[in-house]
Formats: structure tokens, C-alpha cells, sequence
């Protein structure tokens, strides 16, 4: 019986071995799923996007102006950046004068305002200043030297004045005549004498005060008709072996930020000039036509063309975005994927920038819309979105 019990014990001993033996193999089982899991999840994040793609569907692209162009090689002339000033062309301005001394009441005009033909500068009061009104003083010495005038013309019919006497009376009407037209040539009004302009344009610059008191012939104003301006650019003396290739420019003004080129204003070089004594800067004149917001006397921001052209590849600077002093272009991968990519850049001419390195022939960059990809870089790629390439 004793036998019995020990063989009993025994069993039961060898029964909870093996059960703990299978437990420990399911545990281990269970273990190593959970490993192959983890792993097949982090293998599907690391082929997914890369921290330089950003994702944007094409509805998003056209919502938010994103428009990408191929690139090429193309040709590219040489930069030489500079400053200067855009002046009126000869023969397109002209000076508006005082035709009488007295005290000036300026119209309700600045300089760039619309002048038309004959449009009112100013008013000039003579009745404040010593000897009275002018022109009514005017006024008076030509009517009374007309009726002395047309008197001695009859007398002499008669023989009744002498030839001298009547040259003489001529002559003070026709002076008297001469002063009084000259006051009402501009206009007159119940505050004076019109100073108006004898051109339509634009007020370049206005040369008095309000309330100032002008001489007569003094100069008030200068109005330009802007059909053609000139663009003067003052450029270093350590570019003077390069100035005979200079053939073009674009320039860039301080108000509204825009950049034009001359070639699109039928811009033409007319001469390049020397440095004066004293002067390390040779002047570079070009003329073309006025056909934008161009406010004659400005001081531009200028890039100078040189020639020989050479061949690179060219974006426009809307393309280009600023890191940290890095620079950067969008290249689009495919129809939802952008890539973010470092470029090296050359000079620019305001509008365009050739890439020295960073880009192929061929691949397609964001134009236009860069910043709004920009931002759409710092939110997160969507879970699951893949791309190979």
C-alpha cells in the first residue's frame, strides 16, 4: 500500500512538470509575435516619408496656388549688382514759372500727382504784397495805353501827331499788352494770378511752400509727361573691364516691391559714361518706356546684364525659400509628394537665380506657391502614405 502511494507522487510530481513545461512554450510562442509585430511596425515607419517629403494632395495644391515647372538649362548673362536712379528722359519735362511776384496758394496736389494740360498748380496773390494788386495794375496800364494808341492812330491820319510820337504810343501799348497777356496767360481767379501747367504728366516736384512768396519768373513746380524715363546706374570702377558687354538691366523699386526689366519696357543702353574727379563710379544710362507705376527721381536697386551668356539652370526666385541663411527649392516627386532640397545659388537679376548646384535638367520644382509648402512641411506625413523612390 505504502508502495502505491509513493508511485502516486511521483505522477503527480511529472504531471506538474510537463504542464509547466507547455505553459512556458505558449508564453514563449506569444513572446515572439509580439516581437514579429513590433518589428513589421517599425519596418512600415521607416518606408514611409522621409523627414524632407511633405505630402499635399492636388486638390490642396490648386487651393492654394502651388504650381510646379520643369527645369532647364538655359542661358543666363553675368550679374553685377548695383544702385541708381531713375530720371526723366530730355525733353519730357517742363518747368512751371511764376508770372508774377506775390504770395503762393499751391492747388491740392504732391509730387506724383496726375497734371493734365493746362491742370492748376498754383494761385499767386499779389494783393498782399507793397504797390497793390499787379494785375490790376496790368490791367489798368494796357487799357489806358490802347486808348492813347488808337487816339494818336487817328491824329496821325490827320497829320495832326508826328510819326515819333506815334511809335512811341505804339510801343507802350504793345508792352502794356505783352505784361498784361503774360498775367493772364495761366488764368486768373478771385485769388490771383493761375500758374497752370503747359503740359499734361505727372508733378515731379514741387520747388516752393505754402504761403511762400515767389519773384516773378521764379520756378514752382516741374511737371514730367513720363513717356520715356531713364535709368542711371552707377557702377564701380572695378567693373570697368566689363562695362563694353553690358547691354541690359533689370531694377527694382523701394515702394510696391516690384521688378522690372527692360527688355519688357523696350528698354535700350544709351551710353556709357567716365568717372568723374573724385568719382570711383562710372555712370550706365539706359532709356525705356514708362509703361508701369514708375515714379521719375526714385533710387532703384539695379542688376546689370553682361555678356557672354552661359548656360545654367535657372528658377525664378519665387521658388526659393530661406532656411537659417540656407537656401532651398520644392522638387515635386509626384503628383502628392514634394521633396525639400538644399541648392546652391549664383547672382540673381531680381527676377531669376541660376543653381550652381542642387538640382537636374529635367525635374520639376515648385514655382509658384513655395511658401505654402514651406508650412505645409512642419505638419506630419499621413499614417500609411508611402512612396519609393
Amino acid at each position: 500500500m505504502r508502495k502505491i502511494y509513493i508511485l502516486m507522487a511521483l505522477c503527480g510530481v511529472m504531471a506538474g512538470c510537463g504542464n509547466s513545461g507547455n505553459k512556458t512554450e505558449e508564453q514563449d510562442h506569444g513572446a515572439t509575435e509580439a516581437h514579429e509585430h513590433g518589428y513589421e511596425a517599425g519596418e512600415h515607419e521607416e518606408k514611409g516619408h522621409g523627414g524632407d517629403e511633405i505630402v499635399m494632395t492636388p486638390q490642396k495644391q490648386a487651393a492654394l496656388g502651388v504650381r510646379a515647372d520643369t527645369v532647364r538649362f538655359e542661358e543666363f548673362a553675368e550679374v553685377i549688382p548695383t544702385s541708381g536712379e531713375i530720371v526723366s528722359a530730355n525733353g519730357d519735362e517742363m518747368t512751371v514759372v511764376a508770372a508774377s511776384a506775390g504770395i503762393v496758394s499751391l492747388s491740392n496736389i504732391t509730387e506724383g500727382s496726375a497734371m493734365p494740360k493746362g491742370g492748376k498748380i498754383a494761385t499767386i496773390s499779389t494783393k498782399e504784397i507793397g504797390g497793390g494788386d499787379q494785375l490790376a495794375r496790368a490791367r489798368s496800364a494796357y487799357e489806358t495805353a490802347k486808348k492813347e494808341y488808337e487816339r494818336d492812330e487817328a491824329l496821325l491820319k490827320d497829320n495832326i501827331v508826328s510819326e515819333s510820337h506815334y511809335d512811341q504810343s505804339k510801343m507802350a501799348y504793345e508792352n502794356a499788352k505783352a505784361e498784361y497777356e503774360a498775367l493772364l496767360a495761366g488764368g486768373v481767379s478771385d485769388k490771383g494770378i493761375v500758374a497752370s501747367s503747359p503740359i499734361g504728366g505727372f508733378v515731379k516736384s514741387l520747388l516752393v511752400r505754402q504761403g511762400e512768396y515767389v519773384e516773378t519768373g521764379q520756378a514752382i513746380a516741374v511737371v514730367s509727361q513720363n513717356r520715356k524715363l531713364q535709368l542711371r546706374a552707377d557702377l564701380s570702377e572695378k567693373y570697368y573691364d566689363k562695362i563694353a558687354r553690358i547691354s541690359d538691366a533689370t531694377f527694382k523699386t523701394s515702394y510696391g516691391n516690384e521688378t522690372y526689366s527692360l527688355k519688357d519696357l523696350g528698354g535700350r543702353l544709351l551710353s556709357h559714361g567716365r568717372a568723374s574727379a573724385g568719382d570711383y563710379y562710372i555712370p550706365v544710362t539706359f532709356e525705356f518706356d514708362n509703361r508701369g507705376n514708375i515714379l521719375p527721381g526714385s533710387y532703384v536697386e539695379i542688376f546689370l546684364k553682361a555678356k557672354p551668356l552661359r548656360s545654367a539652370i535657372v528658377v525664378p526666385l519665387s521658388a526659393v525659400v530661406e532656411d537659417q541663411g540656407v537656401h532651398y527649392v520644392f522638387v515635386k516627386m509626384d503628383e502628392d509628394c514634394f521633396d525639400k532640397r538644399e541648392v546652391s545659388l549664383g547672382q540673381s537679376d531680381g527676377i531669376n537665380v541660376p543653381v550652381l548646384d542642387g538640382l537636374r535638367e529635367g525635374e520639376m520644382v515648385v514655382t509658384e506657391g513655395a511658401i505654402k509648402v514651406k508650412l505645409a512641411s512642419i505638419s506630419a506625413a499621413p499614417a500609411g502614405h508611402n512612396h519609393n523612390h
